[in-house]
């Protein structure tokens, strides 16, 4: 059985390689690349990139594979050990991942963004609601945890301190539960929020550097997929769901903008929604208003 990829990340090599199976779900599978530390994410989605990703828009065979069971890729198609499956990477468009800037207030947007992620969060009865960060009393012990290491985030960011924020981020990393640790989730989005409010100020550019430098270090003590997802965003390569959602952000359309939060709501369990809570974390401490003021008081 032949799948065709529809996309290819541009962290996933051109070249041949070797690979075993890391881990199997329902609908994705990561391949741990040979002398190499990295994972490649092979997802069937009709619409979600990932800088890591292949992404095919049939149903993978799972059945068949075994965790840590070999895969090769030579001339461009991917073949596995014991399985008729294959991946024609041929001709698949490449995905970079980089986030569009945004320049000037985003009040109305941010406030748009927390309203929809918050009912949502709460519909679904998730672990985190971002509202109960900056009012934890009564939230639940994961909140708790966390509530000072965001507030800690933000006000590192504020007065461009990348060791104080990562000494906030050593609080949040392989916190909370999930392939993806609802902590390093919101870390994700952090990192997204600050690239795409970077414009051409060398004090924010030299900030997310050295932020990253210590990020770095410590996704040594997530998992190994959460760490693939950090040492991406770490680079500024992020998913096509956050792109869309800040394009959404710069296009000014209600309607798209909550459509754009709602998709990337529904990646995994909470991880959408972890990291757009990120995302609006980073948005506050480097364009604030009114709105979201009283939040970080």
């Amino acid at each position: 059985m032949q799948l065709q990829a529809v996309s290819i990340g541009s962290a996933v090599p051109q070249n041949n390689f070797n690979a075993t199976i890391q881990s199997l779900f329902v609908s994705s599978l990561n391949l741990r690349l040979d002398n190499y530390d990295k994972l490649i994410t092979i997802l069937v989605s009709d619409h979600y990139d990932l800088p890591q990703g292949i992404r095919v828009n049939q149903t993978l065979p799972i059945q068949p594979l075994n965790i840590g069971g070999a895969a090769v890729s030579r001339g461009g198609i991917i073949r596995f050990e014991s399985s008729p499956l294959a991946i024609d990477l041929r001709g698949a468009k490449i995905w970079g991942g980089k986030l569009p800037r945004l320049n000037g207030p985003t009040e109305q947007a941010w406030s748009i963004i927390w309203q929809t992620l918050n009912a949502g969060q709460i519909q679904s009865k998730s672990d985190l609601i971002a509202e109960e960060l900056f009012q934890p009393d009564h939230a639940p012990h994961l909140t708790r945890n966390l509530s000072m290491p965001v507030r800690g985030l933000i006000a590192a960011a504020e007065r461009f301190d990348p060791h104080a924020c990562t000494d906030a981020a050593k609080k949040m990393i392989g916190l909370g539960p999930g392939v993806t640790p609802t902590g390093d989730d919101i870390l994700i989005g952090f990192m997204a929020g600050l690239y795409c409010m970077l414009g051409c100020k060398t004090d924010r550019l030299n900030f997310i550097e050295e932020f990253g430098k210590g990020l770095f270090c410590l996704s040594k003590k997530t998992n190994e997929i959460s760490r693939t997802y950090i040492q991406h965003a770490i680079k500024g390569e992020f998913s096509s769901s956050m792109v869309g959602l800040i394009e959404a952000i710069r296009a000014g359309d209600e309607g798209r903008l909550i459509c754009a939060t709602k998709s990337t709501m529904q990646i995994g369990h909470s991880s959408g929604m972890d990291s757009i809570t990120g995302f609006l974390v980073a948005l506050a401490a480097w364009n604030s208003t009114s709105f979201y003021t009283k939040y970080k008081d």
